[in-house]
């Protein structure tokens, strides 16, 4: 196949150029304290520099007195009096000033006002930093860094108070924004109910993170301000008035800095964590090989982020290769061979993933009963055409659901590239590191299946590094749930309706039933026990991250462990097969049927959790009534456990 090279060539091209972007990463990853003490240096030479210029300004341009006060300093005396003032306390420097000030302090003789005829004493300052050096209230001021707006405040104080420590006028009176004991703990059982419902513990992580507590993730959906939006709804529902936004979060931070928010960019990754943890003991440890180990275990865990980054680039180049070649093909509307598969010669790039299960009837504002219950579920699972870039998300309802198994992915994955596929003849393929529903003999086996049977020409199949498997699907799946949580969704088609909107250009749903026949669009079979009377069993199959088939070679596939290793081919057909006229295989793996819904959990529903639904038509879609009455579903349950 001639194009088959070509775009080999453009992967590798394009991933060669990303990964010189990348080639000096490891110079940017510093330790903590390395990076904490370069900000702070940084922080210092600002300082110095501004101070500098501030002085030499005053020496150039002089106090403005016909003295010329700045001529008796010089540019080190000045730098060495701001420096060590600004060291002084806040009352340290009120102490300093109201002593120079009284000292400076001058008794005229009695006057008489020209308005008035009351007597008073006129009061001046001889401002002076040593008894021979005489200066203005301006070169005072600069010489201490203060303002001429706190100096008049200090010597209206020295007038009415003497030498007295000044205080501030707000001591011992409660502020505006006070809040009492009580206030302090609502918040914080508000907080501590919403990590326990919405959160997720943090396994791995360093416990100096939390202060001492294992971290407990909140969705990265959510922040600071919408928890306080909540709050301050929940707790008005009480008739109770809301602390205010910085007092919400300086409750949160003093008194619970562990629950914290996940970040969507940053996966757990155990060997991470792991070298983490062995970089602490050994900086623990006294030891004279403290050094070398210590550098030994930064290096290989550099050695694992490039591992990682290699792998992710590779992806990339894929996916960018993949858009360059969708915006070739123009139109596709008026094409006529956009349902036959390996109809075009271009290459295109998917990657599926399963989504986190949504349940419903849900509400933006979730009635508080419903958390202690167990409402309808849906199963999630995304294929990511990376070319577009756009997901068609499978929504399968609990009753029509298999299970997460092999057999699952594969039947979805056969139905997307019949009726979802672009007809390419290239294919590369990326997915996470999950053995039971992707990494398996089954899903290899499908897709040389899919190369024996003329349906592509080429496959390329990429597994991302464990823990480090932050991709497309995720993404499209971050935009569902945002709108999803903010929804009142009742229905399984009102579900469907929050898919399609979360982003009409991006995620579009696809059903199990037909919506004018009822029937089935999705057909399960059972793929595993089929393909393995074809093909070998892989050895080794969990070490290897790459897997590669062609036309060329029909019977072998071509292993790699990482994108950078040598390559490895082993003979994957077992037996010969039967194909027909259009040389596809000859008869089809078993149906398999979803088992539905239990009797037991149909009641549960009905009994549960139609009562949360508000409309009787929404309540019969969701929680129907079974059929079944409720006493023998009971014994039609005792039956099948025995």
């Amino acid at each position: 196949m001639p194009g088959r090279d070509l775009y080999d060539q453009d992967v590798t091209k394009t991933f060669q150029q990303l990964l010189a972007e990348y080639s000096d990463i490891h110079k940017h990853i510093e330790l903590p304290d390395r990076e904490n003490t370069h900000k702070r240096d940084t922080s210092l030479l600002i300082d110095l520099a501004s101070e500098k210029q501030a002085v030499d300004k005053f020496i150039t341009t002089g106090c403005g007195c016909k003295n010329n006060c700045h001529k008796l300093f010089t540019n080190e005396e000045l730098l060495q009096a701001r420096a060590k003032v600004r060291l002084y306390s806040w009352d340290e420097k009120n102490y300093y000033i109201l002593g120079q000030l009284y000292s400076f302090l001058r008794y005229s003789d009695l006057s008489i006002s020209g308005r008035t005829q009351t007597k008073r004493k006129q009061q001046t300052f001889e401002y002076r930093i040593n008894i021979d050096r005489p200066v203005c209230r301006d070169a005072f001021l600069f010489y201490y860094g203060e303002t001429i707006k706190r100096l008049k405040r200090i010597q209206k104080h020295l007038f009415s108070n003497g030498l007295q420590t000044p205080v501030h006028g707000n001591t011992g009176r409660m502020p505006s924004h006070t809040y009492d004991q009580d206030d302090q703990e609502e918040v914080i059982s508000f907080i501590i109910n919403l990590a326990a419902n919405h959160g997720l513990p943090d396994p791995g992580r360093d416990l100096r993170k939390g202060k001492g507590r294992l971290r407990i993730l909140l969705p990265s959906v959510m922040n600071y301000t919408s928890v306080h939006e909540l709050y301050v709804t929940s707790i008005n529902l009480f008739g109770k008035n809301a602390v205010g936004y910085d007092t919400f979060m300086h409750i949160w931070q003093s008194k619970l800095p562990y629950i914290v928010f996940n970040n969507p960019k940053t996966d757990l990754c155990l060997i991470c964590e792991d070298f983490k943890k062995k970089l602490n003991q050994v900086a623990a440890i006294l030891d004279e090989g403290k050094e070398t180990k210590q550098a030994e275990l930064y290096q290989a865990a550099l050695n694992h982020l490039k591992h990682a980054q290699n792998e992710r680039l590779y992806y990339r180049a894929q996916a960018n290769v993949a858009q360059k070649q969708f915006e070739k093909l123009g139109d596709l509307s008026k094409d006529s061979s956009k349902d036959k598969a390996n109809s075009r010669d271009v290459m295109m790039h998917y990657s599926w993933d399963f989504a986190q299960q949504l349940q419903y009837p849900f509400e933006d504002q979730q009635v508080g009963p419903i958390y202690f219950k167990t409402p309808r579920r849906a199963q999630l699972f995304g294929v990511c055409c990376e070319g577009i870039p756009r997901q068609v998300n499978y929504l399968i309802d609990e009753a029509d659901f298999l299970e997460k198994n092999a057999n699952t992915v594969i039947s979805l994955l056969d139905h997307f590239f019949t009726y979802h596929g672009l007809g390419e003849k290239s294919v590369y393929l990326t997915a996470d590191n999950c053995v039971g529903q992707n990494k398996n003999n089954a899903l290899i086996q499908y897709l040389m299946y899919r190369i024996l049977s003329g349906l592509h020409s080429k496959i390329e199949l990429s597994f991302l590094v464990v823990g480090h498997t932050k991709f497309s699907p995720d993404g499209y799946f971050g935009l569902i749930r945002r709108y999803y949580r903010r929804s009142k969704i009742y229905t399984y088609h009102q579900l469907v309706d929050a898919i399609e909107m979360s982003s009409k250009n991006h995620n579009t749903c696809q059903i199990y039933n037909d919506p004018l026949t009822n029937q089935p669009q999705i057909i399960y079979r059972d793929w595993t026990s089929w393909l393995s009377k074809y093909f070998k069993v892989i050895p080794k199959i969990t070490n290897y991250h790459h897997f590669k088939m062609n036309v060329q070679e029909k019977d072998s596939l071509i292993l790699k462990e990482r994108i950078d290793s040598e390559e490895s081919i082993v003979a994957l057909l077992k037996k010969e097969f039967d194909i027909n006229e259009e040389g596809l295989f000859i008869g089809q793996p078993e149906r398999l049927m979803p088992l539905g819904l239990s009797a037991e959990r149909q009641w549960y529903l009905y009994d549960q959790i139609r009562m949360h639904i508000p409309d009787e038509v929404d309540k019969d879609m969701t929680c129907p009534k079974p059929k079944i009455e409720k006493e023998k579903s009971k014994k039609h349950n005792i039956n099948d456990n025995n």
